[in-house]
């Protein structure tokens, strides 16, 4: 016979179970996979990861600490033999917007071979203690990251490229992100 003291423990058990998953699904990092070409202000939300290639884009939704995520990040990047960078970007900022369309085109594509790239909305993360460590203030601005998700000190931002082209944004970030 089962005593009302294990039905109670029982019971107890499953509750915190419970609680724990409904903790756990809320306060979870929110990230998004994107496809390459995607602007991080696209509202889709995609949950598989994509397959490991040449390159990996994602983008960082508000809410989580930013540091956090970027340690997440960093991490898979380097479990996936990729580098990762970090990019603030804004809607209202026409490089930047021009810089998520053409993520698509096959040498922006090739400039992007070997690097895990964690998009950010400037505006989500303005608050946030590592933007203002990072002092990011123009975008697009892109940050090389440590295995950690600390900056290296290795930055560029979408003024390098001069007139917002095809050509110039393939070729200054083919030499940014392979140095």
């Amino acid at each position: 016979m089962v005593s009302i003291f294990a039905l109670g423990i029982a019971g107890l058990l499953i509750v915190f179970g419970f609680g724990s998953l409904v903790f756990w699904l809320v306060t979870r990092p929110s990230t998004k996979q994107l496809n390459s070409g995607e602007s991080p202000a696209t509202p889709q939300r995609v949950v598989a990861q994509a397959p490991v290639s040449s390159h990996v884009v994602v983008h960082l939704r508000g809410g989580t600490p930013l540091g956090a995520m970027l340690r997440e990040h960093a991490n898979t990047a380097e479990t996936q033999g990729l580098r990762p960078f970090l990019e603030f970007g804004a809607l209202w900022c026409p490089p930047s917007r021009m810089f998520g369309e053409l993520l698509e085109e096959p040498r922006l594509q090739a400039a992007l071979a070997g690097v895990y790239l964690i998009r950010a909305e400037l505006d989500d993360f303005v608050n946030d203690h590592r933007t203002k460590e990072l002092r990011a203030v123009a975008v697009p601005v892109f940050y090389e990251l440590d295995a950690q998700g600390q900056a290296t000190g290795h930055t560029i931002t979408g003024a390098a490229w001069g007139e917002d082209t095809l050509d110039n944004i393939a070729r200054t970030m083919a030499r940014f992100f392979s140095n």
